[in-house]
Order: C-alpha cells, then structure tokens, then sequence
C-alpha cells in the first residue's frame, strides 16, 4: 500500500472535462492518492482535460494558430484588435517577445505544465522497478488495464513537453542541441521549494525524453478500443504513439531518421485496417461527440453542451465559435479573423493565378471546396478590404474548424478535432520515399491523396509536388507548414511580408523560440542563474 501515497495530486481548478462519452468525464478535481485501477482512471483522464483548457489558452488551440501565423502561407490582415499576439506570430518577434498576460501563450505554457505534473503523479505510482502492483488483489485485467492506462500517461506527457519543445526552444539539431531554455520534470514535484528551484534540460534531453515515452506508450497501448468504446479515437492506441514518434523523428531530422519514421509509417499506414481515406476531405473535421473520421488516428473530441472547446481557430477560419448556427451553404464569417491564405502560397499551390483570382484548377479540389473558403460576403471588412487592393483579390480564408452540423443547438462549434490524421503520414511517407529511392512508392502516396481529393493521379513527383499537396492538405493544422520545413533542414520563406523588413529564417533557426512568461523566469531560480 506505500506506493500508493508516493504521488499526492491536488488540481486547483474544479472544471468539468467533457469528452466523448459520458463515463470518461471529471466532475471534480483529480485527486490522489488513487485507491484502485478504477480510481486511476482519473489520473488517465487528468492530462486531457490540460491540453483542452481554456478556450483562449489551449494548448492545441495555440500551436495552430502560432504555427500558421508565423508561416508563409499566412497573411495578416491588418487592423486588428484585442489581448493577444497575432500581430508578433505575423512579425515572428520569437525570442524578443516578452509573454506577460498572452491568452494563447502564456496560458499554453501554464497548462502544459500542469499536463506533465499530472502525468508525472501516476506515473511515480505506475514506478513498478520493484515488481509490486500498486493496488493490493489485482486481477490479470487490472494488471493488464494498468498497463493501458501507464501507456497513455507516457504518450500525454510526450505530448506535453513536444508541444512546449516546439515553442520555448529552438529545432533540435547540432547547433541548438546544448541549449537549456526551459524545465523538464520526469518525476512529480511536490513541494514549493522543488517548484522554485528547477533544473533547466537541454534540448537533446527533452527530444530523447519523448522519443522514450512515445516508444514505451506504443509498446504498452492496445492496437484499438472496443468498438463501443466512445473514446476510441480519443484514447491514443499504439499507432497514435507511433505516428506522434514518426512525426517528432521528421521534426528532428527527416534525413537523419528516414529509416526509423519509414519503418513507423509503413506500420501504422500499410498494417493496419483500421484507417482509410474513403471518405471526402471534410468528414474528419465535421465529427462530433463519438464521432470521428475514418482518417483520424487521434483526436480530441467533444459533446454538444461543453463550454471547453478551442476558440483560437477563430482568428483564421473563416466561420467563427461564436457564429449562431451552421450553415454549409452559407457559412457567416468571423467578426475578428486575422489571418487568410497568403497570396504567395495560394499561387504556389496553384489556387489564384497571376491576378491572385481563384483558379479552375482549385475550384476542381475537393479540399478547396471543402475546407477553404472564399470571401464573397460584401457586408465584411475583408470583402471591403479587397475591393480597395490593386486588382480587387480574392481572399481566401480556411475552414476547417467548428463544422460539425447540428443546426440549432451551436454545438457546431465544439466539432471534435483532429490531431493525427491518415493523410498527413502518407505525404509524410511519400517524402521519405522520394529520399530513399523510391520515387514510384512516392508517387502512389501523393495519387492516394489527390484521388480523395477528386485529382487526377500524377506519373511521377518531385518534392515540390509533395509540398504543394501537403500545404493544400494540412495548412492551419498543428503548426505544420512550420514543422515540415524544418524538419527538411528548409528556409522558411517570407511569404506576402515586406522583403525590405524581412527575412527568410534559415537553418538551424537558432533564435525561433519565444522565452517562458515572465512570471516563470521571477519565480524559478532556473532562469535566473
């Protein structure tokens, strides 16, 4: 019975986390010490209540928006207002933002935190070096349920330090590897003098500590959920580990790692059956509650009534959180949007032509269709914007967030979202086959997407044709653009930026950080030494 009083857990905030069924709810605070396998649930449930927290300070929330506004494939749209920084994601001010009271930002890192902590309590319980179960008269299910639940702590405090990895440290690679910028716990830290006094870790340390957990999760998760299981695609099973793993791996290098993350991708694309791209472009992010794409490998998911879903696709999708009801003919626009397509992306991609109107050739994409969407409302100030620019533009905006269809009740705008999808591996395999000598294989990935798409299939592809297909697949998701340029050692291009003002931000990108909110640096020894 001792380990169970080694990790005492006290949440401050009483919220309610709603996910996609109604037995996988917290009603209350987790609290600890856990008295049996169906207490620690609670501890499994902790974490993802953290990544969802807050509408203006969500972790999934944030990375996507910072993500697309500092690409080139963003376009700010000037005059716009409020407490937040869009404007610096736009002037990509990095390091020499000072983060004090941002809602994305700030509150981001904040609840990350809390994630880890979270994580790091049952998991000390879950410390099994001495061979004895953590609960007295365990069954073989409670051991084998233990062994479930310890995978997905593993996999959700990788994805909390890979999330504060990409924003408060430059990429791993040989020149920023050494750096230390902010603290890595592995264990759970229970007193304030812990909290006061941390340790700074390096770079290196935190990218090796997530590929370990996402390698540990996947070798403890089960490859699915019973099918009546309402979580399924929320709960990560083992190819959830693998693709995040094959993911971080390309971050850290594609070419260094092309062995591993083909290995990785193949699995979880070619050996499985339980994901397909059948369905059109829009399907995974029109799910709601229980339901979820036949793409979708992990996602976080809501009901109709929660209030705790992510507000800040708002400031770049074209239909809005707060919009009244969803109209797929006639979706109202955002009163506060901040970013469209840049001009620059949209005519690499193929999308405007030379007089930035769109083309027959995206009018032709299914993913154009579906999830971008064109101002044409003239009562807008971006309508109205447009008419006053050199050859009145289109302006295209996306929408991918807050579809899922359920006229009336405004749950529209807690449409679950996808965090993996089936269609972001196969690019990524399709990359990484271009570079290990199988152009055909690469080729047969790209057609896999662009034949979902409503495409024709292309003979042969370059890298350029890979890129131009992820872009028009996986633009405003999870700061991709950003994350796929890096992780090919690429420049990250200005985009519609003055060029007199800015410049490309080249490899090794050693100042694309931002520095932890100043409460942290006063508060933590660690920054002051």
């Amino acid at each position: 019975m001792k380990k169970i009083f080694k990790a005492v857990l006290a949440i401050s905030v009483a919220v309610m986390f709603v996910s996609c069924e109604k037995d996988f709810e917290l009603q209350r605070p987790n609290q600890s010490p856990w008295q049996s396998v169906s207490e620690l649930e609670l501890a499994v449930q902790a974490p993802y209540l953290y990544i969802t927290e807050r509408p203006w300070a969500n972790a999934i929330g944030m990375m996507a928006l910072s993500g697309f506004g500092e690409s080139d494939i963003a376009m700010y749209l000037t005059g716009m207002s409020g407490d937040s920084y869009y404007y610096a994601y736009d002037q990509r001010m990095f390091s020499n933002l000072v983060l004090a009271n941002a809602k994305e930002l700030e509150g981001a890192f904040i609840y990350l935190y809390a994630m880890s902590t979270a994580t790091n309590a049952a998991l000390d319980l879950l410390d099994n070096s001495d061979n004895i179960d953590p609960f007295p008269g365990m069954t073989e299910a409670d051991r084998a349920k233990v062994k479930e639940y310890k995978g997905e702590l593993l996999f959700q405090r990788a994805v909390a330090y890979w999330y504060l990895v990409r924003k408060w440290a430059p990429p791993y690679n040989e020149a920023n590897k050494d750096g230390r910028y902010f603290v890595m716990n592995r264990t759970y830290v229970n007193s304030a003098d812990e909290l006061k006094n941390g340790k700074l870790a390096s770079v290196e340390e935190v990218y090796n500590a997530i590929v370990s957990d996402l390698k540990e999760a996947a070798s403890l998760l089960p490859a699915d959920y019973p099918a009546d299981n309402g979580s399924a695609r929320m709960r990560a099973n083992k190819y959830a580990a693998k693709a995040l793993l094959a993911r971080v791996l390309f971050y850290m290098g594609a070419e260094a790692n092309k062995t591993e993350i083909k290995a990785l991708l193949d699995e979880v694309i070619s050996q499985t059956n339980l994901y397909d791209l059948s369905e059109e472009p829009y399907a995974a992010h029109s799910k709601i509650g229980t339901g979820y794409g036949k793409e979708t490998i992990w996602q976080i998911c809501y009901d109709s009534s929660t209030e705790r879903f992510d507000r800040n696709p708002g400031v770049f999708n074209y239909y809005a959180y707060n919009t009244n009801v969803y109209s797929p003919g006639d979706p109202k626009s955002s009163g506060y949007i901040a970013f469209a397509m840049s001009f620059d992306a949209l005519t690499k991609i193929g999308w405007e032509d030379a007089t930035l109107h769109e083309t027959a050739e995206a009018r032709a994409d299914l993913r154009y269709q579906q999830l971008f969407r064109k101002c044409v409302d003239e009562t807008t100030v971006y309508w109205q914007a447009a008419q006053t620019m050199p050859g009145k533009p289109d302006l295209i905006f996306l929408w991918k967030y807050f579809r899922a269809a359920d006229p009336g009740a405004k749950a529209e705008r807690r449409a679950n979202r996808p965090l993996i999808r089936l269609a972001d591996l196969v690019l990524m395999r399709a990359q990484i086959r271009l570079m290990t000598n199988d152009p055909n294989g690469a080729a047969d990935d790209v057609n896999a997407v662009r034949l979902r798409a409503g495409l024709e299939p292309l003979d042969a592809v370059t890298e350029k044709d890979i890129e131009i297909e992820r872009i028009k697949e996986m633009a405003g998701e999870n700061a991709d653009r950003i994350n796929w340029l890096v992780g090919l050692h690429k420049d990250i291009p200005i985009g519609n930026r003055d060029a007199a003002k800015y410049q490309a931000i080249k490899y090794p990108y050693s100042e694309m950080y931002y520095q932890v909110p100043v409460q942290e640096q006063q508060t933590n020894s660690a920054y002051q030494q």
